[in-house]
């Protein structure tokens, strides 16, 4: 093969993890992703940051400092979700509190709502990039630009009978016309 081809398909099968490295993630760990929409957390996630979210262990309204991902409406089927930090725990859950907040959340949450610690966050391009990618069409083009990698010839092209057009038997270049 050819380096020219072996970039290639390197590039492809690069492609290829990149659109499936999200699932096969979640799948493994429990983790799921989520956008940052908003600027209660400023500066420590902006707006466009991609966080990756970890399964609540149970404890996480016990310690003051601890940032969590809450839904407003556990019940629902896709419930809104923020991220805020304990600022005081409480008997039975704690007050949150954004880090661009000047006041603590209205409420008090119980750990019913956590859904879990970001264990990571993606900024900037990076984050911008992943996002496309977890699109329908942003899929759809990472599949469709791997597969036309994985199909298309690569390198001078064959005879039928799998020898090469532009080389003599004594490999010296044909001239061209």
């Amino acid at each position: 093969m050819t380096v020219l081809r072996v970039s290639v398909r390197l590039v492809a099968a690069v492609l290829l993890v990149v659109l499936a490295a999200p699932a096969a993630w979640a799948l493994a760990t429990g983790d799921f992703f989520m956008t940052v929409t908003g600027r209660s957390m400023a500066p420590t996630y902006e707006v466009g940051d991609v966080l990756v979210v970890r399964q609540p262990a149970g404890d996480e309204l016990r310690t003051a400092g601890t940032v969590v991902v809450v839904a407003f409406d556990v019940a629902a089927e896709a419930p809104a979700r923020y991220v805020h930090r304990v600022v005081e725990p409480t008997a039975d859950g704690a007050w949150l509190q954004g880090d661009n907040n000047a006041d603590r959340d209205p409420r008090p949450v119980r750990q019913e709502a956590v859904l879990g610690t970001p264990r990571l966050a993606l900024h900037g391009r990076v984050a911008t990039a992943f996002a496309a990618t977890q699109t329908v069409a942003g899929r759809v083009v990472l599949a469709g630009l791997a597969a036309l990698l994985l199909v298309v010839p690569v390198g001078p092209r064959r005879t039928g009978r799998g020898e090469r057009r532009d080389v003599h038997e004594d490999r010296t270049p044909v001239p061209r016309p």
